[in-house]
């Protein structure tokens, strides 16, 4: 590597922990105060490991490029142990590509069309209770929406009634996932445990007792590879919970950003309102062809991705080999990661990042921006470790969107809508107080 380069700039923090309580306390602040403190390339210390973060669309592709790093191994174990060593995120090489492409089917155009009807049974059963409550803090309501929707697609539950103990069990996970890694029965890692456990036993059943017609689950029973392989039962039990973890997340913080979107921008949300009036039928579930008309709406979905936090980093990978770029030296061996929210805010992709411009990234405005620029979920190419889940996303908020303004109206109060603190997904401090009134 030559004598010329140094390592990268950034703090180690306490001896053995390094700064893992800060990342894990709030990895959005932490990951874009470093960023703005010592430049796109950085490294700090999480208990054990050197990790090298990586923000802006150039060290992002270089962190994403599989020549330099390798997920097998990357990850903290505590967090392979949550969700299981042999979970994809964690896998690279032939098993990884080959799993991935039986995964990417729950993906294609016609197997998310099939999943509108069911999604959309969800929503309406939530907003029509709603109508009737009031002005009301929707935020703990829509977390349980986040999880209905992945419950019926991953686990083929019925989309009339809400999975309650499931929802509780995932919030505990979710929470040990950003606390330190102990496993005693007391602590919220522990509590996480044995709720996973749970969670895998209530998934095993959903596998061996359900078709999944219109879900995930479905397809993925379907799926195979170009010699016939298929997912064994113990690799899509292993591969949904993963599937949870990422979708629930993401589709409430989606959700709540919509809905505070549509209330502090009226004049957006009556923009919106006039292109699926044009489009939509009242009372109607979108298809996907519907959907993909809504270019206004799919504009406003990328941008709420782009400005409200919802996935702090990537996965964690492993440098294969000594590496250099711009002049710093990164040893093999050393952990990196991408910052996917310090990306979002970079500020030389995107003018004044940290306010919300509606009409920001309409398709061609995308089209021009430089590789790994837009990566809410992580980037890099399709049959690499991008997030699957992705399609998912971009297709369920624009068609919410549209149906919502479509058949129904929103008075928002002032209110403090900053993020709170928290691991993934952060939601509205005000709780999204909404007022919901029937078209």
């Amino acid at each position: 590597m030559g004598g010329m380069s140094q390592p990268p700039p950034g703090s180690t923090g306490a001896p053995f922990v390094g700064e893992a309580l800060k990342f894990l306390k709030d990895p959005f602040t932490f990951t874009l105060s470093r960023t703005k403190q010592h430049g796109n390339i950085w490294k700090t210390k999480i208990l054990s490991d050197t990790v090298v973060f990586f923000a802006g669309p150039k060290a992002f592709s270089f962190f994403m490029d599989p020549d330099n790093f390798t997920r097998q191994n990357g990850s903290p174990k505590f967090l392979q142990e949550l969700l299981h060593p042999d979970a994809v995120p964690f896998l690279d090489g032939d098993r990884h590509k080959a799993r991935r492409r039986l995964l990417l089917t729950a993906f294609t155009d016609p197997a998310l069309d099939s999943y509108l009807p069911n999604t959309f049974a969800i929503l309406k059963r939530f907003v029509d209770k709603w109508i009737g409550e009031g002005e009301k803090p929707i935020a703990g309501d829509l977390s349980q929406v986040g999880f209905d929707i992945a419950d019926m697609l991953f686990a083929a539950s019925d989309p009339a009634t809400s999975n309650l103990q499931g929802a509780g069990d995932f919030a505990l996970m979710n929470k040990g996932t950003f606390a330190p890694p102990v496993n005693l029965p007391f602590t919220a890692y522990g509590k996480a445990i044995r709720a996973r456990d749970r969670l895998r036993t209530y998934i095993k059943a959903q596998v061996a007792s359900k078709d999944g017609a219109g879900t995930a689950l479905g397809v993925l029973k379907q799926a195979r590879g170009p010699k016939g392989e298929q997912l064994s039962s113990e690799e899509l039990e292993i591969e949904l919970l993963h599937f949870y973890f990422a979708a629930q997340g993401g589709l409430t913080a989606a959700l709540a950003w919509a809905f505070t979107v549509l209330g502090e921008h009226p004049e957006l949300a009556a923009r919106l309102r006039a292109e699926a009036d044009a489009k939509l039928a009242a009372d109607a579930v979108p298809n996907l062809q519907q959907v993909r008309s809504l270019d206004q709406a799919r504009a406003v979905s990328r941008e709420i991705l782009r400005s409200y936090p919802i996935a702090p980093t990537t996965f964690i990978g492993v440098a294969k080999k000594d590496l250099e770029i711009d002049g710093y030296g990164i040893r093999a061996g050393w952990k990196g990661a991408g910052a996917i929210w310090a990306t979002l805010q970079d500020g030389s992709t995107f003018t004044d990042p940290t306010v919300f411009k509606g009409d920001r990234l309409g398709d061609e405005a995308v089209k021009a921006l430089p590789n790994n620029a837009f990566v809410p979920q992580g980037g890099g190419p399709p049959d690499g470790h991008r997030c699957p889940g992705e399609a998912l996303i971009q297709l369920v908020m624009p068609a919410f969107f549209g149906w919502f303004t479509r058949n129904y109206g929103l008075t928002y109060a002032a209110q403090d809508a900053s993020p709170g603190g928290g691991g993934l997904g952060p939601l509205p401090r005000s709780g999204v107080r909404v007022t919901i009134t029937k078209r």
